[in-house]
């Protein structure tokens, strides 16, 4: 007898699957029909009743991937665990499976359980070099630079990350070359693009360094890594308790830093929040997930500009995409709508619907723009 826990799970999953080939189409409508398009897609769906197909565990288990990486990009972290944990139990050997579930403990402050995972991707398969990126990444973001050249060595050419570590670290005519070649073999890469600027420039200037720098940071503290479960479970006043602990540990955890500015700032207390994204920002001036949550604190208290200068920053790192993206965009959206910029309210809102059409509050204030523009605008 098939498991029922099971069955349902997987038919909801199914449900969220099609929410989100869906969203792609209206995407594609989107592009033609303008935003008015993307609602009215949206719309059918909502009234549509999903239908249950079957497939092997192996193709349930990809379905499940696809979501749990959708739902990854738009942070909503509980239900992409769930998702890409029972990929890995429908087919254990699945390397794609363990890879996006490695990415999604990453980006959830999850940062053991993420080398775990990106691990097994290499017992899986030894070959595997996009998990010595990986790896490097994380190496990387804990400051640890050292050894996150070895990894990134393993992976293979890696000549741009490579050529990155260099000019952080100083080493300018190391790095000369590999851009030189980085600018010819990729030129409309985001960090190729600012490296050719540093080249031009003759040396890494504070401008062009915030570019380069490290957009993350991670923590191996396991009272910052319960801080962020709870957190992205809604019990913000004991994800706020756990990030404490981790700092009166160690209080240059810029991940429990983070943590406990947004976890104040879901509990209402913007000031306090805008406090701990500041130091957060002194240490690590390009983290996107210290600016938006800076930005969100000062919209919350009345300082729309400023929160508006920082959400533009945060969409002009070179890293791309990020978990940040939406957020940004939502809050640029909102920013505009308040002012009776509509025009701009409309194409803020739409690209945050369009990479995250699960945010209600984003879909009815897009609905609202379209009003206050009229048919002919709309």
């Amino acid at each position: 007898m098939a498991d029922p826990g099971l069955i349902s799970s997987l038919r909801r999953e199914e449900q969220r699957r099609k929410r989100l080939l869906f969203a792609a189409v209206a995407l594609i409508l989107g592009l033609i029909l303008g935003s008015g398009g993307v609602l009215l897609v949206l719309r059918l769906w909502n009234a549509k009743s999903p239908q249950v197909v079957s497939a092997s565990a192996e193709e349930r288990a990809r379905m499940l991937v696809s979501q749990g990486q959708r739902l990854t990009k738009v942070k909503e972290f509980e239900k992409a665990w769930a998702d890409l944990q029972l990929a890995t139990e429908l087919a254990p050997d699945m390397v794609d499976a363990w890879d996006s579930l490695g990415q999604a403990y990453f980006y959830g402050g999850q940062t053991v359980d993420a080398e775990r995972a990106i691990r097994r991707c290499l017992e899986i398969d030894p070959a595997y070099s996009r998990a010595y990126h990986i790896l490097g990444d994380i190496s990387f973001y804990s400051g640890r630079l050292a050894e996150a050249k070895k990894y990134y060595a393993k992976a293979g050419k890696r000549q741009r990350i490579l050529a990155r570590v260099a000019l952080l670290e100083n080493r300018f005519d190391d790095a000369v070359p590999m851009i030189r070649q980085l600018v010819r073999d990729v030129p409309d890469d985001p960090y190729v693009q600012v490296m050719e600027r540093v080249l031009r420039a003759g040396r890494l200037t504070p401008e062009l360094r915030l570019l380069l720098e490290p957009t993350y940071v991670v923590s191996r503290n396991p009272d910052t890594s319960l801080g962020w479960r709870l957190f992205y479970s809604g019990r913000y006043e004991e994800a706020s308790t756990a990030f404490g602990r981790a700092l009166r540990r160690a209080q240059r955890d810029g991940s429990a830093l983070i943590g406990r500015g947004w976890a104040l700032l879901k509990l209402g207390t913007a000031r306090e929040a805008q406090s701990d994204f500041e130091r957060a920002l002194l240490a690590w001036p390009s983290n996107y997930s210290a600016l938006n949550g800076m930005a969100w604190s000062l919209k919350a208290q009345g300082q729309s500009a400023g929160a508006a200068k920082l959400w533009l920053r945060v969409l002009e790192l070179p890293h791309r995409p990020h978990i940040e993206i939406a957020e940004s965009l939502k809050g640029l959206g909102m920013v505009a709508y308040k002012s009776g910029d509509y025009l701009a309210a409309d194409r803020y809102l739409t690209r945050s619907v369009l990479i995250n059409p699960f945010d209600q509050e984003v879909t009815t204030l897009l609905e609202s723009t379209l009003e206050k523009l009229g048919p002919d605008e709309g």
